[in-house]
């Protein structure tokens, strides 16, 4: 009969492994505590470092973990263990907090390399110092991710639990909670006991008294025979037949064939590795075949992935989505050229070299930042060059501007100033956040957007102005109220307003011109119409950060409009207005 543990039990279980890894324990509660203040803040300023914050706090964790394994197993003082910790951890601290205010997609990209290269290092920091044993390795990582999967398991079931107890409690007793109670609850649960929960069945290395013994599961066994490897066969076979119909035909491999590969390339290797300690056993003919040709399979489907990835960045240049698919490419070329050179490979060799080129993509000149960028900046100078020559055709205008677009995005304009002759120093001057049209426009270029095509005759219209702007507070001065109108339906308040002991009623009422606006009983016509035709900024299809506002006086009122978004038809040199949506501050005179 089975037996639950005694509370006793528990509590020296988790103080067992508070003592083992106490950096970590401090960690877990810290990011637990941020994410909770995080989720109370409304400062901009704070939010910012609650976010970073709890980033430091995922990496340093980590980061720690692999420490105290590598000095586990070398049996060494603690205290260089902590010291190690402490300057490692505020290294990646200083990273963390170098990032801008509102962090971008390429600093968040390094925060998810980073974290993987340090989940990487889990996998062999103990094994760095010792003696390597293939089997020891592979149990290792076996029952650490057994161990993720368990505890994520009771993380999910403990959470449902108490959420459910709390919400019987609400309706049974009528006790009211605090709006945030759930949140709060899953970042404890998700946080602290997730975290202990792994921490406690991590496996020790050199502990005689419980040796790390391959046990292989069954059920894994018939996963990977039956089901992982028929289709990681599946793919190799339509992988090898599309490179064959390349060659036969003298065709250029389309640009996501390179995703496929690597996909089908890091599957097979997990694939690889789960069936590597029994690989070689007799009756497993099936794995042991895979286990020995999969690496040679790979070879040709390497051609294709440098073939497909290299043209794409002769045309393009670098991007740093461009740039990990070669990194990857690169690394999994030396993986194949090992296992298939060496006669007796050792697994360990995977996590390692892929921790080591994670580390090298994030910082350095031979970073995926400084390669893309150096590389777009050279495109974006040859394109200026040329433009003192000659005139842009369709096809470039629309690769320059899809080189502003990504420079802009993640370095800002300014990068651009270098290179343009003062062309942009006016334009940054007057806005320090200029859009890709504007700068297009400066350089006196036309902006094409990745989805116009050359000739085509442009029979509908848009814009859509977004707003960079993560505030809800805005300074109405010299205006009374503001409330926006649709077309879709008309605004009727009905003296919902009341200004110097005086009610009004504002009503909106559709017309062929835009809308009529009534307040009290003055009707003040929005010739919206007759607005978009005589404004060039609606002409083109793109979205803007750049508002197009329509100011409009009357003895009684100020009117101003901000438009949010227009779209209709075009009908030679005239715009029809099928769909509109604007805001509108209302003044009213004395």
């Amino acid at each position: 009969m089975a037996k639950f543990p005694s509370f006793q039990s528990v509590l020296l279980a988790s103080q067992k492994t508070i003592f083992r890894f106490p950096l970590e324990t401090i960690l877990t509660i810290l990011g637990t505590v941020f994410a909770i203040s995080l989720s109370e803040e409304r400062n901009d300023t704070m939010e910012n470092f609650y976010t970073k914050s709890i980033m430091c706090c995922s990496l340093c964790l980590v980061l720690f973990l692999s420490v105290s394994l590598y000095f586990a197993a070398t049996q060494k003082n603690s205290w260089i263990r902590f010291l190690i910790s402490l300057i490692l951890g505020g290294l990646v601290t200083a990273f963390v907090f170098s990032f801008s205010d509102k962090i971008t997609d390429v600093e968040a990209i390094q925060f998810l390399i980073l974290n993987i290269a340090l989940h990487l290092l889990v996998s062999f920091a103990g094994f760095i110092s010792k003696i390597y044993n293939q089997e020891e390795f592979w149990e290792f990582n076996k029952q650490l991710f057994l161990r993720i999967l368990t505890a994520g398991l009771y993380s999910v079931v403990l959470y449902s639990g108490l959420s459910l107890a709390i919400l019987a409690i609400h309706h049974l007793f009528n006790v009211d909670f605090y709006d945030k109670i759930y949140l709060h609850l899953f970042f404890i649960i998700a946080g602290i006991f997730n975290t202990i929960f792994f921490l406690s069945g991590v496996p020790e290395i050199s502990n005689e008294s419980t040796p790390l013994i391959l046990k292989y599961p069954k059920g894994l066994k018939n996963f990977t025979q039956y089901v992982l490897l028929p289709l990681i066969s599946i793919y190799l076979v339509i992988l090898i037949c599309y490179e064959t119909k390349i060659l036969v035909t003298l065709s250029l491999p389309v640009g996501w064939v390179s995703n496929l590969v690597l996909v089908f390339a890091i599957f097979g290797i997990l694939s690889f590795l789960l069936v590597h300690p029994i690989a070689e056993e007799t009756g497993n003919l099936w794995m042991r075949t895979f286990n020995r040709w999969f690496y040679y399979l790979l070879v040709p489907l390497l051609g294709l992935l440098f073939w497909a990835i290299l043209y794409r960045i002769h045309l393009y240049g670098f991007t740093h989505e461009r740039y990990y698919v070669l990194a990857l490419s690169i690394w999994l070329t030396i993986v194949v050229a090992y296992f298939i050179i060496k006669k007796e490979p050792k697994i360990k060799f995977i996590p390692i070299t892929m921790c080591i080129t994670a580390l090298l993509t994030i910082l350095g000149p031979q970073s995926a930042d400084s390669i893309s960028k150096n590389s777009q900046l050279s495109r974006f100078e040859s394109y200026l060059q040329k433009i003192e020559k000659e005139k842009l055709t369709f096809e470039q205008e629309q690769d320059l501007s899809s080189i502003v677009d990504f420079l802009e995005e993640n370095y800002g304009s300014e990068v651009l100033l270098p290179f343009t002759k003062d062309k942009l120093t006016a334009l940054i001057k007057k806005d320090k956040n200029p859009n890709s049209s504007q700068i297009m426009e400066a350089l006196g270029l036309d902006y094409r957007s990745p989805y116009d095509q050359k000739g085509k005759n442009n029979k509908e219209y848009f814009y859509n102005f977004y707003e960079n702007n993560n505030q809800n507070i805005e300074n109405i001065q010299g205006y009374d109220v503001s409330f926006s109108i649709l077309n879709t339906e008309d605004l009727e308040c009905n003296e919902c307003v009341k200004i110097d002991n005086k009610s009004y009623s504002i009503i909106s009422t559709k017309k062929e011109y835009g809308v009529d606006l009534q307040i009290n009983q003055d009707i003040v016509p929005l010739k919206i119409v007759d607005f978009v035709n005589q404004t060039p900024a609606f002409d083109k299809n793109e979205n803007w950060n750049q508002k197009i506002t329509q100011k409009i006086e009357t003895p009684k009122y100020t009117i101003l409009i901000y438009y949010i978004n227009v779209s209709g038809d075009r009908k030679g040199n005239k715009k029809t207005v099928n769909q509109f949506q604007i805001k509108v501050l209302l003044g009213i005179k004395n």
